[in-house]
């Protein structure tokens, strides 16, 4: 594991900790577990791509815990309630990052595969362009004068070309 993750995962460790402490001393109604969020976003940075997922289930785990060990000050029922709500968001939040992961994953694979593409389909063009310009050269020395039928040819690909060449460049600004 690279020591910036190890770093992340520390940091998470930690906030779940404190925030998990923060719970079990304020009573029941407040929303302390609110902050478990921030650990959570963290876990886009992870590495492991399901990752969200685990660290959704330990928060879970940590406010119902938080639940039973909190001191009451607001009806039970109330409580659990809120804790519910923050169950639910805890998990949407986790489909949520994991789903932009897996899109970033997807976006990633497919630019590498159109640059690709883009690079062959360049590369074809000026094999095309260098055929055309032999056989514009072979031509003129053969054909009657005034004919230009290879040269507006030539012009059109070369057109074409740096057409391409634009596309490439724009797709390839970051």
């Amino acid at each position: 594991m690279k020591s910036e993750q190890i770093v992340l995962w520390a940091g998470i460790a930690v906030l779940l900790t404190g925030i998990f402490l923060v719970d079990i001393r304020m009573g029941l109604g407040f929303t302390p577990w609110l902050l478990y969020v921030i650990p959570l976003g963290l876990t886009y940075w992870t590495s492991p791509r399901y990752a969200p997922f685990g660290v959704a289930a330990l928060c879970t785990t940590l406010i119902l815990v938080g639940f039973t060990l909190s001191p009451p000050l607001a009806p039970e029922s109330v409580a659990l309630t809120n804790r519910m709500f923050g169950a639910i968001t805890f998990w949407t939040l986790a489909s949520l990052i994991v789903g932009y992961k897996l899109l970033a994953i997807r976006l990633s694979q497919l630019t590498e595969q159109l640059n690709t593409e883009l690079n062959e389909r360049t590369q074809d063009l000026g094999r095309a362009v260098s055929a055309l310009r032999l056989e514009e050269a072979r031509g003129k020395r053969l054909a009657p004068e005034g004919e230009t039928g290879l040269e507006e040819t030539r012009g059109q690909l070369e057109q074409l070309g740096k057409r391409l060449e634009q596309l490439q460049r724009d797709l390839l600004r970051p």
